[in-house]
């Protein structure tokens, strides 16, 4: 099953994906962006055609993988021209839908669930790459594709897959905001930050283990009103009080779920 691609975008999903399909021997035939300097960076590492118009996107790819913000999918995809290949698109939160009408052999999603930036290339081998597709052979072609990338492939449909996006901003991004505040902390009083590296570790590594609400500990979890109350008003010179007792509750409130 010979496949090639035409890569719509050029940011930090892209140019990891774009590295992982050329280390993989499948051509990237052409990058578009709106930037042709962008697009030319990318291409060039990758041996493909920089363009920064929809008019000159080849109609003979395989695949077209389109790796836009969300709110710009559905615009490009009304300009595309008539296409011979199946297209996609790499977002969590927007509906397979949005594609429907294009005239194109088929539409999908090729979501890889991971966080990317583009001065940091990630391999594709261990990210999970959740597929949905119009009909069945397109979801064919896109599973060969994806196991040529990644160990992890899952079928998955776009209810289940905007909750997954959901749980990435938590686990994620959320996950991220917190460490920043830690460093900030940190930072303020003069405390190396990788003194805080085996504690998120250790975190992180018993998370995996089961359900996270089961292996909660500080001082919300053990309603330590006292602990809490010191916390508060440290916090509340940095603006962070709030904060701190949303999140205490929330610790305190799901504790209560889970123990039934």
């Amino acid at each position: 099953m010979n496949q090639n691609v035409v890569l719509i975008g050029a940011g930090n999903l892209a140019t990891s994906l774009a590295i992982a399909l050329h280390n993989r021997g499948i051509p990237v035939t052409q990058v578009y962006s709106r930037t042709i300097e962008r697009a030319k960076s990318l291409a060039k590492m990758v041996g493909a055609e920089p363009i920064n118009s929809v008019e000159h996107i080849l109609t003979k790819a395989s695949i077209y993988i389109v790796a836009l913000p969300d709110d710009v999918i559905a615009q490009v995809a009304v300009s595309l021209p008539k296409i011979n290949g199946i297209v996609v698109h790499t977002s969590g939160s927007t509906p397979v839908s949005v594609f429907e009408g294009i005239d194109a052999k088929g539409y999908g999603v090729f979501y890889p669930f991971q966080t990317f930036s583009r001065t940091r290339v990630i391999p594709f081998d261990n990210i999970p790459i959740c597929l949905e597709a119009s009909d069945k052979v397109t979801f064919k072609h896109l599973e060969h594709l994806a196991k040529n990338l990644s160990s992890i492939v899952v079928p998955m449909d776009s209810d289940q897959r905007k909750w997954l996006h959901l749980s990435g901003v938590f686990a994620c991004n959320f996950t991220n905001h917190m460490l920043a505040l830690a460093y900030r902390l940190t930072a303020e009083h003069q405390i190396s930050f990788d003194v805080v590296k085996p504690l998120v570790e250790e975190t992180v590594r018993k998370a995996f283990e089961g359900n996270p609400a089961l292996f909660q500990t500080g001082p919300a979890i053990r309603n330590d009103k006292q602990t809490m109350e010191r916390h508060v008003q440290m916090l509340s010179v940095i603006g962070l009080a709030d904060l701190y007792k949303e999140l205490s509750l929330s610790i305190q409130n799901l504790g209560k779920e889970v123990k039934g």
